[in-house]
């Protein structure tokens, strides 16, 4: 397969459907319960048949949201997956703000390195802007210090009470500069 080919909608992990707009058909094919838009979401979808919840954080193409609305939006997709809610996630054309959110709530999930991860299992354009990258990062430095005691592991908010560890990895090595000089870490 070509690495530059664009195979979107895809489930990166179980439960979490990544995708863009243009593929709308597919995502609502998929059956989510919850919709992620980060632009938009077509009002045709209840004419699809859906039924499910919404939750609506609106950002601009290339742009972040600030911090605090950030963890607010991975808290409320980290939640819905725990209690096992089908989430799709999308923007328009979902690589860069999709990327970015992806990347918060695979962190919190546990994914050490989460932009790599994205890049080799779901696209090479995801995470596309400077300004997203240091966003990741500024979320994954926030979420180290969280931590609890201990070399190497962390928890975020709601996991405090529930006793679940992960283990994390070194930090990020996806910076990569400007979007045309893109390559896979």
């Amino acid at each position: 397969m070509d690495p530059f080919e664009i195979q979107i909608p895809v489930e990166i992990v179980p439960g979490l459907l990544l995708g863009g707009l243009r593929k709308m058909q597919a995502i609502l094919d998929w059956k989510p319960d919850v919709l992620v838009p980060l632009e938009r979401v077509p009002g045709y979808i209840w004419k699809e048949g859906f039924r499910g919840e919404i939750v609506y954080y609106p950002i601009i193409d290339y742009g972040t949201l600030p911090d605090d609305v950030l963890e607010r939006l991975v808290e409320d997709v980290v939640t819905r997956l725990q209690k096992g809610k089908r989430t799709a996630v999308f923007c328009v054309g979902g690589h860069g703000r999709t990327g970015y959110v992806a990347a918060c709530v695979l962190y919190r999930l546990g994914i050490g390195n989460p932009i790599v991860f994205l890049r080799e299992k779901y696209s090479v354009f995801a995470v596309e802007s400077s300004e997203q990258e240091l966003a990741v990062e500024r979320f994954i430095e926030a979420e180290k210090q969280k931590r609890r005691p201990g070399v190497g592991q962390w928890q975020s908010r709601r996991e405090r009470g529930s006793g679940n560890v992960h283990t994390e990895s070194e930090g990020p090595s996806w910076r990569t500069g400007d979007r045309e000089d893109r390559t896979l870490c």
